[in-house]
């Protein structure tokens, strides 16, 4: 396989990123405010708070999974792999489900199926960006690779596929876990 050029690798996905930031975004929709009622007006605006909270949940996932592709690419000069092309291409596809799966649990909150299928692909994409993340640090000659944060996220998305089985409110507190782990400085937690 040609050496592919990583300004080419980081565009395309860059793009795709850009897209499933757009595709979230034009979901939002304008509440009706009652003219004239501070109080109706809010009330009105009540039922919007778990969508609004899922696509703020959706949005920050969205920009930590780009922020850390750019980090990563940042790292690598070509790409003369096909699996990391492959892996990249696995993300992508998970990170464009992102809209879809938010519009069906703002939809549909707090059905258990909804917020299990929103963890599932958040669980996607952590996982294939671990593994990308793993494979460019193999490719670039990396002995060792440490990967003790990768694991945070894919693991606490997995027990959120589950959670909504037995308590709905589980998941989202955890499906909030991974976004405030990223904040944490990397000292600060010793895995």
């Amino acid at each position: 396989m040609q050496p592919t050029n990583t300004l080419r690798f980081e565009s395309f996905s860059d793009g795709v990123f850009a897209i499933a930031v757009t595709l979230l975004a034009l979901e939002l929709r304008v509440p009706y405010l009652q003219n004239g009622s501070w109080r109706l007006s809010l009330q009105g605006l009540i039922p919007l708070v778990p969508s609004l909270l899922t696509f703020v949940l959706s949005f920050l996932a969205i920009a930590i999974f780009w922020v850390n592709h750019h980090q990563l690419t940042q790292t690598i000069t070509t790409i003369n792999r096909r699996r990391i092309l492959w892996l990249n291409m696995l993300l992508l596809l998970f990170v464009t489900l992102i809209p879809f799966v938010t519009q069906t649990m703002s939809v549909n909150a707090p059905a258990p199926v909804a917020v299990s299928m929103y963890a599932f692909v958040l669980f996607g994409a952590s996982a294939s960006f671990s593994l990308l993340r793993y494979w460019v640090h193999k490719a670039a000659g990396a002995s060792m690779v440490f990967m003790n944060r990768s694991f945070v996220g894919p693991t606490i998305y997995f027990f959120a596929i589950l959670a909504p089985m037995f308590f709905v409110p589980l998941a989202y507190v955890l499906l909030a876990i991974p976004p405030l782990f990223y904040f944490l400085p990397k000292s600060s937690v010793s895995l």
